[in-house]
């Protein structure tokens, strides 16, 4: 273990290194400290949490990117397969660039973007897009005989339903024999701005953020961002958002850090902007703080950190990780009498009125294709994944139907997924809170959780499925906020939460549910088959304290 801790932190210093990711030492005067200081003990009015451990890994996860329509985008180092662990060469090593759904469950399972983009004889990662997401911009870097990463831009194009084969940016962007890398692409009326960096002549420092104007298809002489931005050191990540004409990035010079990288912002464009401003703790931390975005739809964004987990480990700093922010709402209050309205609703009889809570799952989910009745699966995971198949329900349940019914069909699925998925698991929020209130009063709870399948396999076969169902259910239970149910369900607490088990399997299933594999339409994909794949939570039972 210690080997493999030692290699791993080895190649992270060593990635490091080649992107400028090490923070250089500079001395201070009495005013700096005393600036630096103002900043570490001047929180902002934000909150931050660690991304799910569905995207971020024991690895290295950077570059994450929210749109509108919830895809996440991100870039993250790993090894090719677990074998790989007993060497450090560089060609058993890949960073690739996913793609994952974020829904009401949370994040679906990252998928690769293209096998054409990830091509396995490069480092591909630092992807960007246009604004209608026809076109997508990204790093890809070999190393050199020097042990050096040199990156350079290609470009790929969203055409008929897929991800062409990219092509090398030209020589005026890709200067040979420097680095190109960590590209924002900014559509501006009628032309766009990409921005990039590199460490290209003529430049202020080691690595800059520079920009090129993309106009009729034609890219222009890169210009530098400006002294305002860049210093003798390393400027990185840049990241423009339109809607406050600021561009965000990250710093290691001497503009005025607290530690490693720290996230900056300066307002204007292209080569005029303001002084940058340190946008402060908790983004920013005595580790390497990098790749912040902007999310277009809401108050919040990401950025990657390499900080300790263990605030006792200050060595744990091999790998970054993916965070979440979200900007705190100003509360109004007003000088109102106040009144005091009593709740006469017992926890019970809330929870009453929930009953039956009902979650459903993707066909054979979770863990396909085995006997076993247990899972280490969590029911928000296998939501997450189920719900960012959607659109496959809808294309698979409107096949070989024309027009009118075809979007009868699609709407169908829409709403299923609207009003039974995702409101039962709004349902298990509500559920999960009330609970925990009865926990706390110090009563013991009983619950009872029945587990269902489609009639697509054997009654022996579902009856484990079944199981596995329900098992998902208590996982959830166990990691709802960081195990705050564990003392209840383990006996340790005074009171228990006792959870009784009914898996059904398809013995409940509807009779004109289709059990032809062969059929996958009606036995996979349709409404039918679709309510039978569920667990219901029936009943709930409290012995007061």
């Amino acid at each position: 273990m210690m080997k493999r801790w030692l290699q791993f932190l080895f190649l992270g210093w060593m990635l490091m290194q080649s992107f400028g990711l090490v923070a250089q030492q500079v001395l201070d005067d009495e005013e700096r400290k005393r600036q630096i200081s103002y900043i570490q003990n001047d929180t902002i009015p934000v909150e931050i949490e660690e991304v799910s451990n569905v995207i971020n890994t024991q690895f290295s996860e950077y570059n994450g990117v929210l749109f509108p329509d919830s895809s996440f985008f991100f870039s993250s180092l790993r090894p090719e397969s677990e074998d790989d662990y007993g060497d450090i060469f560089e060609q058993f090593w890949t960073t690739r660039i996913y793609r994952s759904q974020l829904t009401v469950g949370g994040f679906s399972k990252p998928v690769s973007v293209s096998p054409l983009v990830n091509d396995n004889k490069y480092y591909n990662c630092g992807v960007t897009f246009n604004e209608d997401r026809t076109l997508m911009i990204f790093a890809r870097c070999l190393r050199d005989s020097g042990k050096k990463l040199q990156c350079s831009l290609w470009r790929s194009d969203w055409k008929s339903g897929h991800w062409n084969k990219p092509q090398q940016l030209n020589r005026r962007i890709n200067l040979p024999g420097t680095t190109t890398t960590q590209p924002n692409w900014v559509d501006v009326g009628d032309y766009s701005v990409l921005y990039f960096v590199s460490d290209r002549p003529r430049g202020f420092g080691e690595l800059d953020i520079w920009y090129s104007i993309y106009k009729n298809n034609h890219f222009d002489d890169p210009i530098n961002a400006g002294s305002m931005v860049n210093t003798p050191d390393n400027e990185i990540t840049p990241f423009y958002d339109k809607n406050s004409g600021r561009l965000y990035f990250s710093s290691d010079g001497t503009h005025l850090t607290i530690g490693g990288y720290d996230v900056f912002y300066t307002e204007g464009a292209l080569s005029k902007w303001t002084a940058p401003t340190n946008i402060g703790v908790p983004i920013n931390s005595t580790a390497n703080d990098i790749y912040f975005t902007v999310n277009k739809h809401d108050n919040g964004g990401y950025f990657a950190s390499n900080r300790p987990k263990n605030p006792e480990d200050d060595a744990d700093t091999c790998c970054t990780d993916l965070y979440h922010y979200q900007w705190k709402e100003i509360e109004v209050t007003e000088n109102k009498e106040d009144t005091v309205v009593s709740d006469t609703v017992s926890v019970v009889e809330k929870v009453t009125m929930l009953l039956p809570i009902t979650l459903y799952f993707h066909n054979d989910e979770p863990d396909p294709r085995t006997t076993k009745t247990t899972t280490t699966r969590n029911y928000r995971s296998t939501l997450a994944d189920y719900i960012a198949m959607k659109d496959t329900y809808k294309t698979e349940y409107s096949r070989g139907l024309k027009g009118e019914d075809a979007e009868v069909a699609r709407q169908r699925i829409e709403r299923f997924f609207a009003d039974s998925v995702e409101r039962g698991f709004r349902k298990l929020e509500e559920f999960s809170q009330l609970l925990l209130t009865d926990l706390t009063a110090g009563n013991s709870v009983t619950i009872t959780v029945c587990g269902f399948a489609s009639p697509l396999h054997k009654a022996e076969y579902n009856y484990a499925l079944s199981s596995r169902r329900i098992a998902s259910f208590i996982n959830y239970l166990k990691e709802y906020k960081q195990g705050i149910f564990l003392p209840y369900l383990s006996g340790t607490a005074r009171n228990r939460l006792v959870i009784i088990s009914e898996p059904e399997g398809s013995s409940m299933a509807a009779k004109e549910v289709s059990d032809n594999p062969n059929d996958k339409r009606n036995s996979v994909y349709s409404i039918s088959a679709s309510l039978e794949r569920k667990i219901q939570v029936t009943r709930y039972e409290v012995e007061p304290r």
